[in-house]
């Protein structure tokens, strides 16, 4: 029983740590293990030690911090105080750092529209939100130029944060493999910073070169790319349309 009290209250001092370094995700205690715990899990293991205020309190804490996390895709009103979600699979990269609200727009009888990253209300007719001193571009340029790099796999030197090829969110690379699908549904190696194809990946599984560092984001001027598919991939859905035909 002292084995396992001591173990809950190594998860409370775990969880007190992370939420004081402005972190939201709690990970296994245990050496080697990089698991993340559920909120499920953690709120099942500190009921034993806390009672159920201080568990909300802990909750709370770990909701504020996802919320003012770079990663975060929830910003909130600053006008009427409800929650936003940010559309990444918007056509146009302009157009993602622009979202309505309803509540606003409802009680203006009119459609209001907000920058993602300043918060203000959009001035229409312009591609940025209107206003010269907000510089979230340039911001997120400056951090692919100066971020550190790591080793991914077999491959040293590279940058631990990338924008997305298609709509330029930026994403930190953390552990496990080099192939990644971004919030907008964009597939592409971490390392060369290649796009998936239809069907295959076209750098290697192994080993790629490290693409330098990112000195742009995708201009507005450029809709959603489109994928020509492959000879191989040509073949690969004739061969789905006879099969499906000939089960049907």
């Amino acid at each position: 029983m002292c084995i396992f009290i001591l173990a809950v209250n190594t998860v409370k001092r775990i969880c007190e740590n992370t939420l004081g370094e402005g972190k939201y995700k709690i990970v296994c205690p245990g050496s080697n293990c990089d698991q993340e715990l559920t909120l499920a899990v953690v709120r099942h293991i500190l009921s034993v030690v806390m009672t159920e205020r201080e568990l909300n309190v802990i909750l709370d804490r770990m909701n504020e911090n996802y919320l003012r996390s770079p990663n975060s895709d929830i910003r909130q009103c600053q006008v009427c105080g409800v929650n936003w979600k940010k559309d990444f699979k918007k056509r146009r990269p302009g157009d993602r750092t622009r979202v309505m609200c309803n509540t606003c727009s409802r009680s203006k009888g009119r459609r209001v529209e907000y920058c993602w990253e300043c918060r203000r209300e959009w001035k229409r007719g312009s591609y940025k939100c209107g206003y010269p001193d907000c510089n979230w571009e340039e911001d997120q340029i400056l951090t692919l130029q100066r971020c550190g790099t790591k080793t991914i796999g077999d491959v040293s030197g590279c940058p631990i944060i990338r924008a997305c090829p298609r709509c330029g969110n930026l994403i930190y690379h953390e552990d496990r493999c080099k192939h990644m699908t971004c919030k907008c549904g964009c597939s592409f190696c971490f390392v060369c910073l290649k796009k998936k194809g239809y069907i295959l990946w076209d750098c290697s599984r192994s080993y790629c070169p490290v693409a330098p560092r990112q000195d742009a984001l995708p201009t507005h001027e450029l809709d959603l790319p489109v994928q020509r598919p492959s000879l191989l991939e040509h073949l690969y859905r004739a061969y789905r349309s006879w099969f499906r035909s000939f089960i049907s």
